[in-house]
């Protein structure tokens, strides 16, 4: 089963979140912020993040940054969700390698689609689940975007 590391300072956002992926399958890890994002990271596999924009101490662009500069954590899939409708927001995301961007309200299905897509995608290039290369301790390749 994919494990989902879900980002957001919004405590009913994360139950949400929580409640549409664990119905749909998926295990479920809660971080509150960047910062606590990175430290269950660097302890849990995880095998796709969904992060919030904008929250206190490390926001969702400098967590992607931080992401993509850490060897083990650079081909991580991201998908990222804000309020926010800017197109430049967007933008910058994907300038990062965001792998998904959606915008609240989002739709359970939506995200229920996007998160298998990518999971599946991930799972087809690579032969083994990044949790999987992770634990053998294989190489992390670019990603297949």
């Amino acid at each position: 089963m994919p494990t989902v590391l879900v980002v957001d300072d919004y405590a009913p956002n994360n139950r949400l979140l929580e409640f549409v992926l664990e119905q749909s399958g998926f295990a479920v890890m809660m971080a509150s912020d960047g910062m606590h994002a990175l430290n269950t990271l660097r302890s849990v596999p995880i095998d796709l993040i969904v992060t919030d924009l904008r929250m206190p101490r490390l926001n969702g662009l400098d967590l992607v940054q931080q992401l993509r500069a850490d060897g083990q954590l650079c081909t991580l899939p991201i998908v990222m969700i804000t309020a926010s409708g800017r197109a430049s927001d967007e933008a910058q995301a994907a300038g990062l390698g965001v792998d998904a961007f959606l915008t609240r309200p989002v739709d359970s299905d939506e995200l229920v689609d996007v998160v298998s897509q990518i999971i599946a995608r991930e799972a087809s290039n690579e032969g083994l689940s990044l949790r999987e290369r992770r634990r053998q301790g294989g190489s992390v390749s670019s990603r297949g975007v």
